[in-house]
């Protein structure tokens, strides 16, 4: 068995096939227009891309699955991407890549690809935004992975509603790059160089300082077991229902991403065989 192929999650029951799991999203194909750095610890990816319905795409917080390997005779190995930006005039599309010195699908992925390169992807799949409906101030948590994420989510922010990010990354720069909106407060929680990423527990002590905790809803993404002590410290310490603690875990501090998907997967066929569907899978349910 080759490197390549040990990414490869298997799906002998093409559960990720059906329609259950699909809801509407497409397998299709983008064409890279551009990579630039914007900053130090993100290439930025600019494609192109034809949806049959760009309906989709105008939503907020939007997540790509890319095939940034295709082993011959296997499925295509594939990771996560949320989209920064969508131009329907142009057909352009904004993902970023968190830059990081491990070997990985991904960032050899990065390193091959050029204005031209084809990739494959499923989607888009609408993530988590505020629950502006409840009208209470929205407090926002997250790390620099999921910072494309908090972008798109400002930038369709509900007027009236008023809130505060706090932003753990190491990187100054991509903290600024985040738009101002009237009534929010954003607060850059700066990591230093020889502090990994998941760690400091600065997320988590920014949640725990909320005042106040029933006059607000919650969002929250980054690494998993500090976005699970976020939602616990809301869901169960504050009480806050669950549509008001929307929470993903995009990464899992020393496991891969592809073992992060088949644990996810045998967590899905377990939700199946109860009876249940994509509806009643909760991510951060699946034991990581």
């Amino acid at each position: 068995m080759n490197a390549t192929s040990k990414e490869v999650v298997e799906d002998p029951n093409a559960r990720l096939e059906q329609d259950d799991h699909m809801r509407g999203m497409e397998h299709a194909k983008m064409t890279v227009e551009g990579i630039t750095r914007p900053f130090a610890s993100v290439a930025r990816v600019v494609a192109r891309i034809d949806p049959s319905d760009p309906a989709p795409w105008r939503l907020p917080n939007l997540a790509l699955r890319l095939q940034v390997e295709t082993p011959a005779g296997q499925r295509p190995v594939t990771r996560i991407y949320t989209v920064r930006s969508y131009d329907e005039a142009s057909g352009l599309i904004e993902i970023d890549f968190v830059i990081h010195e491990d070997k990985s699908p991904a960032m050899d992925w990065l390193a091959r690809a050029q204005p031209g390169t084809v990739i494959g992807y499923t989607g888009p799949r609408p993530h988590f935004v505020p629950a502006w409906e409840s009208g209470r101030k929205v407090a926002i948590f997250a790390d620099e992975t999921a910072i494309p994420a908090v972008y798109s989510i400002l930038q369709s922010w509900q007027a009236g509603i008023e809130g505060v990010a706090y932003i753990e990354t190491a990187d100054r720069a991509a903290f600024d790059e985040l738009p101002a909106v009237e009534g929010v407060s954003l607060n850059l929680l700066l990591r230093g160089a020889d502090e990994a990423p998941g760690t400091t527990g600065r997320l988590v002590a920014a949640a725990k300082a909320i005042p106040d905790p029933a006059g607000w809803t919650v969002w929250v993404s980054g690494e998993r077991q500090e976005t699970r002590a976020i939602r616990r410290h809301f869901s169960e310490t504050c009480e806050l229902p669950r549509e008001d603690v929307r929470a993903t875990g995009y990464w899992r501090r020393g496991v891969s991403s592809s073992e992060v998907d088949r644990m996810r997967l045998r967590h899905y066929e377990e939700v199946i065989s109860q009876g249940g569907g994509l509806r009643e899978f909760e991510d951060l349910d699946v034991q990581i």
